[in-house]
Formats: structure tokens, sequence, C-alpha cells
């Protein structure tokens, strides 16, 4: 029987309603806005002002036709995993999918690594991020043993609003140059690779594909049945992503320094306003960050690795857990190996990381959300045409930046 609270539409009820029409669209937004998009955003911010802003709605355009097609899937119960997994001969779907999947543990590695740094920064004492890399792959591990989606659903929630309010503050009272924004809307290409890298990070962090897997095999889950649904828990989630991105973007164009991103640097116009003990507020922040995006963009591989060998796995089951909770110790013990023995900081993880992911496993997840939403869904032209010219611009923006990428990925190792 339901409780009196639940009964008389109190406060928990309210919520609980909220979550479930918004919560797949939170989880979206706390997948893609981890740790990781708020040293790429404020990278970008600092070192090309706000040249860099027009990539954010071309991001909102191309994500809303990705999860346009997702959502047709999941009403469909056709997971985009069965489709790559059937299409290809033989045994090389499940190839691909286990290489993406894998490709999916690189946002974890640097998350894990930034929380990692994170905890080494906040506690007395501990001062070691390899400590704090294993502490926070803990807590990933606990938040997917919770086993109950809601649950998962609320946790994200709260560390959603607690980054939203971190970058909130740091919008007041500063001198926004509104031409400046306004010019920095307008789209531009320039032949320096810095700039170039930058543009396919932030597609990689913005455009999140392991989220179009999570959405086309959340159907037994959320039990949705109408595409429209879908498209209004989208919109609020990407809404959110790329309203929080413009605000990081935007403050650290106005207050950072150009050159390198360093672990508080994000956080220090906040310290300038509200004092020192600030930067403890967006260490928080970002350390939150990195639980939910770290384990969120996992839920992906735990549909697709089962998918991918027959299984019609759901959210939280046992094969779902093990896939993530296995990839989590690979991401934690890959973080380990890469700082001890490359160039790489978790700062710099967190910016290459998207960047190998829009490249390669973002223009893979378009082609195949085009064959599959016109194998199981009736498509009109009109439709067909839009989401084949998302398909080309991913693809021109993986050839255009895949020199600058390598150039950068080597100058950093």
């Amino acid at each position: 029987m339901a409780s009196k609270t639940y009964e008389i539409g109190g406060v928990q009820a309210r919520i609980a309603n909220l979550l479930e029409s918004y919560g797949l669209g939170v989880l979206f937004a706390a997948n893609v806005f981890g740790a990781g998009s708020v040293y790429i955003l404020a990278d970008t911010g600092a070192n090309f002002a706000f040249a860099l802003l027009w990539v954010l709605p071309l991001a909102f355009l191309i994500d809303i036709a990705l999860h346009d097609m997702s959502a047709r899937l999941a009403v469909s119960r056709e997971p985009l995993t069965d489709y790559i997994v059937d299409r290809l001969p033989g045994p090389s779907g499940q190839l691909v999918i286990i290489s993406m999947a894998v490709m999916s543990a690189f946002w974890s590695i640097a998350n894990y690594a930034i929380a990692g740094a994170a905890l080494a920064w906040l506690v007395p004492g501990l001062d070691n991020v390899i400590i704090g890399i294993l502490l926070a792959s803990g807590v990933g591990i606990a938040l997917v043993e919770l086993r109950v989606y809601e649950r998962i659903e609320g946790a994200i929630a709260a560390m959603v609003i607690t980054v939203f309010a971190s970058y909130g503050l740091l919008l007041i009272g500063l001198d926004i140059p509104v031409g400046d924004v306004v010019a920095g809307l307008v789209p531009a290409l320039e032949s320096d690779v810095g700039y170039l890298t930058a543009i396919i990070a932030l597609l990689g962090t913005t455009v999140y594909w392991p989220n179009f897997f999570i959405q086309s095999s959340i159907g037994p889950t959320k039990e949705w049945s109408d595409v429209n649904t879908y498209r209004r828990d989208n919109a609020a989630g990407i809404i959110t992503t790329l309203t929080i991105g413009a605000f990081v973007m935007i403050v650290s164009a106005i207050t950072l320094t150009e050159g390198p991103t360093t672990l508080t640097g994000p956080g220090e116009p906040l310290a300038a306003l509200l004092g020192s003990g600030a930067l403890y507020i967006f260490l928080f922040a970002a350390l939150l960050a990195s639980f939910s995006s770290a384990t969120g963009t996992l839920f992906g591989a735990g549909y697709m690795v089962p998918q991918a060998f027959g299984h019609h796995t759901r959210f939280g089951d046992t094969k779902f857990r093990a896939t993530v909770v296995a990839l989590i110790i690979f991401s934690a013990v890959a973080a380990f190996w890469l700082l001890a023995n490359t160039g790489l900081t978790p700062v710099r993880m967190a910016i290459i990381m998207p960047a190998i992911n829009g490249l390669i496993a973002l223009p893979i997840t378009v082609l195949a959300l085009i064959g599959a939403v016109n194998r199981y869904r009736d498509v009109s032209r009109a439709e067909n045409i839009a989401f084949g010219l998302v398909a080309l611009v991913l693809l021109l923006g993986s050839i255009t930046t895949a020199d600058s990428l390598a150039t950068t990925i080597s100058g950093w190792l």
C-alpha cells in the first residue's frame, strides 16, 4: 500500500514523479557533465575565449537528432547493439561492441584520475592520487551495487544539481561581454592544431555516444511506449548539460589566463569571488561529477557486452553489474599505469579521452543509429536527410581533426 506521504502528494512524491519524468535526462546529463567536461570547457574558454561557443548549439542539434533515433529504438524494444551484431558478419559485430565498450571506459579512466587527484587535494594527509583513485573506484562499484534504478537516478540528480549550483555562483558579479559571446556563436574553422583538437574534444564530451546505447536498451526498465515522452526527457537533459557547459566556458573565457589548465584552475574564479575556501567547493563538485560520469558512462557497456552475446539484459541485473564493475576495475588500473608510465596528468586525460571517443566511436554510433532506425522504424525522407547531415558533420569533424589530435597526444605522452 502506498505511504501516506505519497497519497497526499507530499514532497517525496513530487520528487519521485519528477525523477520518473526526467530522471533519464538527468542521468544522461550527469554522464556528459563529468569532471572531463569541466576541464575541457574551462581549457577551451581559457585558451580560445568565446571562439568555440558555436560548437555547443551544434552539439545540441546533433544530440537531439541522435537521441530521437535511439528513443525510437527504445520504444520498438530494439537495442542498438543487436542491430550492430546482426548487421556485421561472424564475430566481427561482437568484436566491435567489445572494443567500443572498452573505449567507453576511457572516460572512466579520466574521471577516476580526476576524482583521485581531487581526493588527494581535499583530504588532509592523503596526498596520494593512486589511493584517491582506489577510493573513487570503490565508490563507483558501490553505486552500481545499489541495483535500484530510481536510487541511482536520485543520487545522480543531486550530483548534477551540486555541479550546476557551483557554476551558477561563478556568474555572480561578472561583466559578460555580450557582443563577444554573440560573435563566438558564429561557426568558424582554423588550421591551428589546438583549435581543431578542442573542437573534437568538445563534441566528444557533449555528444556522448554511450547514452544512445543506454537509451535504446532502457525500454524494459522505463516501460515508456511514446517517443514523445523520451523526447521531453532528452530535451531537459540536453538543455541542462549545454547550459552548464556555456556557463563554464564563458566564465573561463573571462577569468582564466591562456595556458595549460590545472586541477584547481577552473575553480579559481570561484575562489576570487568567495574566498580560498571556495576551491574546496569546486573540487568537491568535480569529485561528485567524476563519480556520476565515470559510473553512468559504463552503464552503456553494461548493456552492450551482454547483448553482444545474446543476453536480453536489464538495468542492474547480474550480467549488467558484472560488466560495469569489471570496467571500473579496468579503468582504475589503466589510470594507475598511465600516470606512472606516461606524461599524461589527470587533467590531460580529461581532455584527451573524450576527444578519442569523439573521433572514433561517435561516428560509428551515428552510422549504426541511422541503419537501425531505418530497419526497425518508418523514417521519412526529410528525417533521413537530417540524420545524414548529422553523420556528415561528424565524419568531416573526425577527418579534419584526426591529425591534430594525434599530434596533441604524442606531444603529451
